[in-house]
């Protein structure tokens, strides 16, 4: 007779999801930075994680890290940011930005500034639903990105951020579908004063 609730199948056939594969690359980086593994160790295994489809996708990664395993999602590994209809959604100064991050918004502005976030991960996803805007992201200096999996209509990107042959500290990974506009990366502007300027009245720097 069969049973009405079958035992699971093989674990390393399960999917994982998005918070696993970040979890992953979160030990990583901090194995990277403990000296425990190379950049080029870190930049090959963090690849892996992030194409991960099934259990077995990670297997080997972390066997060799102290301490290092996965444990269960939780639901404030992923943040959801929803604007109404002509709504804007903004983030800047302080705010904690978990492994995920989901942007919803239609006509209404976008913009998440990370200069002055704390970073749950070495690795950020921002997943993208929206439209008629031009969504802006400013990273951190030291930051890079890739936008491979982000699919746009009627728009492009525009990625002023750093390219680099190793992936920064944090990585953002932007994906997801925009259309009706631009998706905009950058790093902070800097002030254009220099030594010796002074004011229209002549009394100090601009300003």
């Amino acid at each position: 007779m069969t049973s009405a609730s079958p035992e699971p199948g093989d674990p390393a056939s399960l999917r994982v999801s998005d918070v696993e594969r970040e979890q992953v690359q979160q030990f990583l980086a901090r194995a990277m930075v403990a000296g425990q593994i190379t950049p080029a160790e870190y930049s090959d295994r963090s690849a892996t994680a992030l194409a991960a489809r099934v259990r077995g996708d990670l297997d080997g990664l972390l066997d060799d890290l102290p301490g290092a395993s996965l444990q269960a999602s939780r639901p404030i590994d992923v943040l959801d940011l929803q604007a109404g209809l002509a709504g804007a959604i903004t983030r800047r100064g302080y705010w904690r930005v978990p492994p995920l991050v989901r942007v919803h918004s239609w006509v209404g502005g976008v913009t998440l500034d990370f200069t002055g976030a704390e970073f749950t991960a070495p690795v950020v996803i921002v997943e993208l639903a929206t439209g008629l805007c031009s969504p802006l992201l400013v990273l951190p200096d030291h930051a890079t990105a890739d936008v491979d999996d982000l699919r746009i209509a009627a728009g492009k990107v525009k990625d002023d951020t750093a390219h680099r042959r190793e992936r920064g500290v944090p990585h953002v990974v932007v994906r997801g579908r925009h259309s009706l506009g631009d998706v905009v990366l950058r790093h902070p502007r800097r002030s254009r004063w220099r030594p010796g300027r002074r004011t229209r009245s002549g009394t100090g720097p601009d300003t």
